[in-house]
């Protein structure tokens, strides 16, 4: 199973973090005009008359034309055509469009290919964008923000807002008040802030910000991730949906344990108190740093603890289980799962994890280990780095070992071991097992069962005792010690 980034930014210490582009506007130069050449390639709008705008801009060629059911005066660059209409002929292609409405309830319009944008203050005011990257600012009021194509940014401000972000990779943010958020096409962030918010993120590979409030997230087509983001106590009860593709809810940022499976049970997600519900279509979710349960359903989930001590189950399933720093207890149960203990850590300063395979063909994973490893499937806690105390259960089949020197030894049962890079020890055990091992100085021991080795490393000269059975297969390179005991050799 392909570790997901997700999961790799919580064993591995990163985080996939988002962060707004600042859009910082110049000051406009004196005039006497409300509409006017700013900037060579900036057209300027700015509100004087106090009343309510109707604002239609278009372009052609070099010449942007605004229109407006307020008396316009022309500035810098443009002239009148009425007295509510002003064309300004530039010297170079447009490259931006700037507007600063007033109080009122205003309605603005974009119907050029050059971005805007758009400052409005208080007043339920109807904003709509053209095919490029625009910024527009409801401002104060309930608002409705559209932002058509291109990569826009799109901030509510307070009131009950409603904000498409259309074509592109958006942003969107809701702030104060009870607002509605759609992401649309294209790959957006979508923040709510406080309110009763509903926020879908459409199509694309979304990431929904959870705020203050009783809200409801539905993630859309794609892989998206929903993420709290205010770790404030409370009693906020979200709901989340998933959608199609491969989508997570993150706790990452919360401090205090939750309790949190993708059931679909009405509110029982959380903190104590919380009450969120994490629906079906969800199909990964992240802990945070408290002693956090996750739990699996019938599908294919992928869970990760983060730092704490965690209890992580599965529960049907291909499951893939993390358990990030500290103690953590994994059990695979049904299916074919794949558990990753710690994070990796080269100054020893893992935690003693329980690693169970439970029914189905379970791998322990210690990929991006350093140090030396001592790996037994003998369910005792002895397991990991030196120190480290882990215990990988009795049902668990397969094993991938880290880059240093490490000694992996097999059960009964049919085993895929591979030590990775290092020079190694590895032993099969009974059963019918597959051996492997990267570059490094090897030794292989196949014990009984019909074993399939693998010492073609065109590295270090390995050593290979298949040991018991009739049927043993190495694939090794010339210079490789292949024993007797191995009856099928290919070189």
């Amino acid at each position: 199973m392909k570790l997901n980034r997700r999961i790799a930014a919580v064993l591995f210490g990163g985080s996939a973090v988002v962060a707004a582009a600042a859009v910082a506007l110049p000051a406009d130069a004196a005039t006497k005009g409300t509409v006017y050449v700013a900037d060579k390639s900036v057209v300027a709008m700015v509100d004087k008359s106090g009343r309510a705008h109707n604002v239609s801009i278009t372009r052609s060629g070099r010449t942007i034309t605004v229109d407006d059911v307020v008396g316009i005066t022309p500035g810098a660059g443009c002239a009148k055509v009425d007295g509510t209409k002003v064309r300004c002929a530039l010297k170079v292609n447009p490259t931006r469009i700037r507007v600063q409405l007033g109080l009122k309830n205003d309605t603005l319009v974009n119907r050029t290919d050059v971005g805007i944008t758009v400052y409005s203050g208080a007043g339920a005011d109807r904003i709509t964008g053209g095919s490029r990257a625009d910024y527009l600012d409801g401002g104060a009021g309930n608002d409705a923000l559209w932002g058509l194509g291109g990569n826009d940014t799109l901030e509510g401000r307070d009131g009950n807002d409603a904000i498409s972000g259309g074509d592109g990779d958006d942003w969107a943010y809701g702030e104060n008040g009870n607002d509605k958020l759609y992401g649309g096409n294209g790959g957006d962030v979508l923040n709510d802030g406080a309110g009763a918010d509903r926020v879908y993120g459409g199509n694309g590979r979304d990431m929904l910000f959870a705020s203050l409030g009783n809200d409801i997230y539905d993630a859309g087509a794609d892989n998206d991730e929903i993420r709290h983001s205010d770790d404030t106590p409370g009693a906020d009860a979200d709901a989340f949906i998933g959608g199609a593709g491969f989508d997570f809810v993150s706790y990452e940022i919360f401090s205090k344990p939750i309790v949190a499976d993708a059931d679909a049970v009405r509110g029982d997600d959380g903190r104590a108190g919380e009450h969120d519900t994490i629906g079906t279509s969800v199909e990964g979710i992240i802990g945070g740093s408290g002693n956090d349960r996750l739990i699996g359903t019938p599908r294919a989930d992928q869970l990760a603890g983060g730092p704490g001590n965690d209890v992580i189950a599965g529960s049907g399933g291909d499951d893939l289980l993390a358990g990030g720093a500290g103690r953590d207890y994994l059990n695979g149960a049904a299916g074919n799962d794949e558990l990753y203990g710690d994070e990796p850590d080269t100054s020893a300063g893992v935690a003693a994890d329980t690693l169970l395979g439970g029914p189905g063909r379970d791998t322990v994973n210690y990929d991006g280990y350093t140090k030396p490893l001592f790996i037994d499937l003998d369910g005792a806690a002895d397991d990991g780095q030196a120190g480290e105390r882990d215990n990988v259960g009795t049902d668990v089949e397969n094993v991938y070992g880290g880059s240093g020197n490490d000694r992996i030894t097999g059960n009964a049962a049919a085993n895929l071991i591979n030590a990775g890079g290092g020079n190694n020890v590895v032993r099969g055990g009974a059963g019918n097992d597959d051996l492997d091992a990267a570059d490094g100085l090897n030794y292989f021991y196949g014990d009984a069962g019909d074993d399939l080795i693998n010492t073609q490393d065109y590295d270090k000269d390995d050593h290979v005792n298949a040991g018991d059975g009739a049927g043993d297969h190495c694939t090794a390179d010339l210079g490789d010690a292949i024993g007797s005991s191995c009856e099928k050799v290919d070189r």
